[in-house]
């Protein structure tokens, strides 16, 4: 009896430090028991809305490599995803959707890395959702850093001048579309 006691006073133990290395990588639990973070997280993001658009730090790519700088001029969409994640195949639906709806008046760059993936795999939910236009797998994850990603799917639009206008994890398809709507239809190209 005491043997059971002690084992399953062990269990509890573990699963309760699981569950705190959970919350504190970004898990799931954090963001039930932790409203806030979510919040905190989208400020850090929003830190970048009036900056500058970090570039892509990406060794390879799946279509040509982007300089953000030669998409002046144009609006662009970089989305942070993983072959892995629900989320991010149902955000590049989306992503799909709106691009067809717009007529490719804007370019997605979809951004992953190799954590729990393969390229193979890469290349089989680019085939499949059509979207994005060109990836880059960030090995390293500098882009992720430059961009203070933790959590997938994170989206941001830039515009056509190369600032970053819109910020979100897991992008509210209503909020996105009215920000690609004012970047699309604002007149600050560079020439």
């Amino acid at each position: 009896m005491r043997m059971q006691i002690r084992e399953a006073s062990l269990l509890v133990g573990i699963a309760v430090l699981l569950v705190e290395m959970n919350a504190r990588a970004g898990g799931g639990p954090q963001r039930r028991l932790f409203p806030e973070a979510r919040e905190m997280r989208d400020r850090e993001a929003s830190a970048l809305i009036g900056r500058m658009a970090p570039n892509l730090q990406a060794r390879e790519w799946i279509g040509a490599p982007v300089d953000l700088r030669d998409f002046r001029g144009k609006v662009v969409i970089v989305d942070f995803w993983a072959s892995w994640s629900g989320a991010s195949r149902q955000q590049l639906s989306s992503l799909r959707r709106l691009s067809e709806k717009y007529n490719g008046q804007f370019v997605i760059v979809g951004v992953t890395n190799l954590d729990g993936q393969t390229i193979d795999k890469i290349q089989d939910l680019v085939r499949k959702h059509k979207a994005p236009d060109l990836v880059a797998i960030d090995h390293e994850s500098l882009t992720h850093h430059a961009y203070h990603v933790r959590e997938i799917p994170y989206t941001f639009l830039i515009d056509r001048e190369g600032v970053v206008q819109f910020a979100s994890i897991g992008a509210d398809d209503a909020r996105l579309e009215e920000a690609l709507d004012r970047a699309i239809t604002s007149g600050n190209v560079t020439q």
